[in-house]
Parts: structure tokens; sequence; C-alpha cells
């Protein structure tokens, strides 16, 4: 409990009760209290894991606090105190053989072996899980573009472990670093290209010690002279991970304006943009909420008469389903790359594998592993 009490104590020390956090987060909006009301009590495992841990309290409190950062810890005590059985979760464990993700790709024979292994790479892409697994044609139009860009010699299919972190299985995740250490090691990597802002981040956190560049698509990939002529007006959608570096929002807004396209932004942007729902796992947490975040960032989206809703995480692109208010949802590297995807359904297809007699084999092998 060491490390929550420095964040409670830190927020009762210095919590003004502005409301400015409540005012960004809905969750906090929910409470009806402030963090330092919240501090001063013991914090509910139910309020820990209803933060989406994105951050939005953090850019807008006048002192410099973090919220998300006590409700975190808030987590990793009620793992170690064992007050929640997080193991009814482990369906999404990225540790285990088997999970959703790993259940979705053989059901949908989605498969890298032909470009995953290799011996040695001084660079090599890291796509992150969700890319991987609900956007194959994609994940190999990035790799072939980076093998003639930066003469990336093969693609790394591990997860960053950030998914634990959020879940506050720290055991699990310095286990995972200690495989994504060896296995920089065994191949000598000294280059990792991201393409995820959540997997960019966690990896510098591995690797920061160490002399291996970490480096987004959007720093290497050779655009071209290709110019958009259809929906050239964007509204960007940004990712919890970059609120603060912002390294993936200025990249995206540059590659789209190198490659013709309008931006026009919603209400809620960079430092303050909306969590879209996927940040702390709350999806699977308090899908309530989801529906509310998505209901607000409908009404944004809304107001600016864009033609197209871009993201640069693809999960928060599955969380819009391919429409938002009747605006294409798509991928950053979808627009940059000429590729194109249909989102529409996507949750629909991750959970088709689950139905009738079949379904519950896969589900079962996924819980009895």
């Amino acid at each position: 409990m060491m490390e929550v009490n420095h964040y409670i104590a830190r927020i009762a020390q210095n919590c003004v009760e502005c409301g400015q956090c409540a005012s960004s987060c809905i969750f906090l909006n929910q409470t009806g209290q402030s963090p330092l009301t919240i501090a001063r009590r013991e914090i509910a495992v139910s309020e820990a894991f209803s933060c989406a841990l994105c951050g939005a309290c953090e850019a807008v409190c006048p002192q410099g606090l973090s919220p998300k950062e006590m409700f975190g810890a808030r987590r990793k005590a009620a793992i170690t105190n064992e007050e929640i059985d997080i193991n009814e979760y482990r369906y999404m464990f990225p540790d285990r053989k088997n999970n959703v993700m790993t259940a979705y790709r053989k059901h949908f024979d989605i498969d890298y072996s032909d470009i995953d292994q290799f011996d040695e790479a001084d660079t090599c892409f890291f796509p992150g899980c969700t890319l991987m697994t609900y956007s194959p044609q994609l994940t190999r139009k990035v790799f072939e573009h980076l093998q003639t860009s930066c003469h990336c010699q093969g693609m790394w299919t591990a997860c960053c472990g950030k998914s634990l972190d959020q879940m506050g299985l720290q055991n699990r995740l310095q286990q995972m670093h200690s495989n994504l250490k060896a296995f920089v090691q065994e191949r000598n990597i000294k280059r990792i290209i991201s393409a995820c802002p959540g997997c960019h981040y966690e990896l510098q956190e591995v690797f920061q010690a160490s002399d291996v560049v970490i480096q987004t698509v959007y720093e290497v990939l050779d655009l071209g002279e290709r110019v958009s002529t259809d929906r050239r007006l964007c509204t960007v959608h940004d990712s919890c991970p970059d609120r603060f570096a912002g390294i993936f929002s200025a990249q995206i807004r540059q590659a789209l304006d190198q490659c013709g396209f309008s931006i026009t932004e919603m209400i809620h942007n960079k430092a303050h943009t909306l969590c879209c729902g996927s940040g702390g796992q709350i999806s699977h947490f308090r899908p309530d909420l989801v529906e509310k975040l998505v209901e607000m960032r409908q009404k944004e989206a809304r107001l600016t008469d864009a033609d197209i809703f871009v993201g640069y995480c693809l999960s928060c692109v599955l969380k819009y389903d391919g429409k938002m208010n009747g605006i294409p949802v798509t991928h950053a590297l979808n627009l940059l790359l000429g590729v194109e995807e249909d989102f529409e359904g996507a949750k629909a297809r991750a959970t088709s594998m689950f139905s009738g007699s079949y379904g519950e084999a896969i589900w079962k092998e996924i819980m009895d592993d």
C-alpha cells in the first residue's frame, strides 16, 4: 500500500477541489466527490477499476496532481491483497498462450510465420497486439513499406505488456519485460519501429537504460508524393498514451498535411483528448462508462463537419465500429498508405467466434489454459 499512500498524501495535501478533473472525467463526475474527498477515505476496489487511467485529470489539474496514479496504485494493491479475483479476466492476459486475441487470429487464420521468424535483425517492426490481430492487411502493408524505407528485417509479434500494467499485474509485467529484453539481446536488435502509441511509450520505458532506439512508423515511412483527392477534411482522435509527449499527435498531423488532407479539430484534442473507452481496460470493468465516452465523442465529431474520423491507435478506431455519426472511421495508416479497409462490424466479428457450440469450445480452451 506504500505507493497508494504516496499518491493519497500528495492529493490530500495539494488538491484544492477546483472541479476541473471532474469536468474532464465521466467517472469522477459520477462519483460526485473530489479527489481530495476520495483520498481522505478508503478507495474502493470498484473505484480503482472504474478509472480509465487516461490522464485527462492530470492534464487539467492546476496543481499538477494525478488522480489516475492514485487509482492505478490502488489497483496494484488490490491485486497484491487479493481483494479482487483478477483471474476472472484471464481471457485478456497477453502473456498467456490462449487469450482472446490469439484465439481471434487462430479463428480467422491470421498468420505471420513468413515474416516474424528471424534470428537477427538490426531493425524490426513492432505492430502491437491490436493492429496485428484486427488489421492484418494493414499490418503487412506497413511492414512492406518499412522494408523499403528503413531496411526493416523482421516483424516482432509480441505484446508490450501495457495491459498487464493497467490491470495491476506487476509480477507478470516484470516477467514480460524481462522476456522482451532477452529477445532483443538474443537477436541483436538495435531499433524498434512501433505503430501503436501505447506500445511505443511502454517500449521506451522497457529499453530506457539500453541503446535500443524506439521510433514510430511515421518517423521512417516514405510517403512519397501521394496526395489525397477524396475526403480531404479529417478530424483526429488523439490517443491517451500520447497525451503528454504528443509525438504521434504531431507526426500524424504533419503526415496527413503532407498527403493533402486538411484537419479540423474536435473540442477535446491533443493533451485534452477524451479517452475512447479502451483506457484502463474499462470496457471489461465498466462498459457503461465506455458507452458514455463514445456518446461524448460522437457529439464532438458532429460539430466538426469532418469527412472522416481518424485515429492512430487501432483500439480507439475499433471502439467507434467503423462509423461516427455516419462519418467513416479509419486508422491514419490506412489513409496514408492508401489501404482501403472497412472497420464496421469489427466488434460483431470478434463476438461471433464465441457463438454456438464451436464458440463455447473456443472459450473453454481460453479459460482452461
